[in-house]
């Protein structure tokens, strides 16, 4: 597979690669550890297999939703479906909303399947009874623990993380209220801010003074959600 940036000098069609006497085939995606890859990490291959994938559980849903209890139906949910949207979220959510729109909105019909609910039961009402959070808020959320984490539990993470991370107080001496905020590096390109340390940065700086202050992860979950 090839990785380029969006504009560049187009790759030529007989562009061959060989590994002792091995023609390596060239791929446009690949299913790597359970998340789709693609040659533009745009995501839009994955979304397209966890729409799939999520789409064929509509029929069964609608006939177990007229049998089983609320709270099975909500077991169910995470088991099944939830557990599949959550799986790589921090990474093929990482996209334009526009790619998620369609897991979303599939992601909205199950869960009001699952509630037995109208087509104009709002939104809120249906991810608060299930616990959960839109795809694009539940990616924010798991960023934002990853911030926490990094800010209070740096050693539990992956040395790959922890030498990324700068406070604002280790660039200035100045006191001010950002002093123990993240701070940002500036960029000028989209793919730049959607870099996994400038989103921390952005979610986790815009939080109220006193979730970011609460040292408890059980106790900073509740509070973001």
């Amino acid at each position: 597979m090839l990785f380029s940036p969006p504009v560049s000098m187009p790759i030529p069609n007989d562009f061959r690669l060989v590994i002792n006497n091995v023609v390596i085939i060239r791929v446009e995606n690949i299913k790597f550890l359970g998340v789709w890859l693609d040659n533009k990490l745009d995501w839009k291959y994955h979304l397209k297999e966890l729409y799939n994938s999520l789409n064929k559980y509509i029929g069964i849903f609608y006939k177990l939703s007229n049998f089983l209890p609320k709270n099975i139906l909500k077991l169910l949910y995470y088991s099944i479906i939830h557990s599949k949207i959550l799986y790589g979220i921090e990474v093929y959510a990482n996209t334009y909303l526009t790619y998620l729109h369609d897991v979303i909105i599939l992601n909205n019909r199950l869960l009001r399947i699952m509630q037995n609910k109208k087509r104009d039961t709002k939104l809120l009402e249906l991810y608060h009874n299930f616990n959960t959070l839109p795809i694009d808020k539940l990616f924010e959320f798991k960023l934002l623990i990853h911030a926490h984490a990094q800010f209070y539990r740096l050693p539990s993470i992956p040395k790959l993380f922890q030498s990324n991370i700068t406070l604002n107080l280790n660039v200035h001496n100045y006191s001010t209220r950002s002093s123990t905020d993240f701070h940002r590096t500036s960029t000028n390109s989209k793919s730049g801010s959607k870099v996994s340390t400038q989103k921390c940065a952005i979610l986790w700086n815009s939080l109220p003074q006193k979730i970011k202050e609460t040292s408890s992860v059980v106790t900073f979950k509740k509070l973001t959600k």
